[in-house]
């Protein structure tokens, strides 16, 4: 697993991301902080592109790659909210996007991440073993692969 970022990469990222990334409030609650007996604070990422905050983190990773790397389009597994703001990233640098939609995925879901993507494709795979078959859904070179998660060898 990567090392954390310091706060250096972090104003980096925030730099990369802002012009397409919502600023989105902190809301609070005087009941639910009486009723808790503490003081609450609610970030509202779900009025973030894509209603989620994994556009953030998305987006960061499209921006972050080189021309030539962009120029090969993302791709990624999921079954919401991470293949969405994938797709919906791309289309802010104009790449493609292909998500692998797990067979029997919400239709909902799989609906919202494919609609912004060049590309989706059905997986009947456990997760493990779907990243293969992604490339499939594009000419070579392969994209570049995204996820919410740290990349098995």
């Amino acid at each position: 697993m990567d090392a954390l970022p310091d706060f250096a990469q972090i104003l980096d990222a925030a730099a990369r991301i802002a012009p397409y990334a919502s600023v989105t409030p902190v809301l609070r609650s005087a009941m639910l902080d009486a009723l808790s007996g503490a003081e609450l604070h609610f970030k509202c990422e779900n009025l973030q592109r894509g209603g989620a905050f994994k556009f953030r983190g998305a987006c960061n990773a499209v921006w972050s790659l080189s021309d030539g790397q962009a120029a090969r389009g993302v791709v990624t597994h999921s079954s919401g909210n991470h293949g969405n703001a994938l797709a919906l990233a791309a289309a802010t640098r104009g790449i493609a996007a292909h998500v692998v939609v797990p067979e029997g995925a919400v239709r909902a879901s799989s609906r919202r991440s494919s609609a912004p993507a060049r590309c989706c494709t059905a997986a009947r795979r456990p997760r493990p073993r779907a990243r293969r078959s992604a490339p499939r859904c594009s000419a070579p070179p392969a994209p570049s692969w995204c996820t919410c998660m740290p990349t098995p060898a």
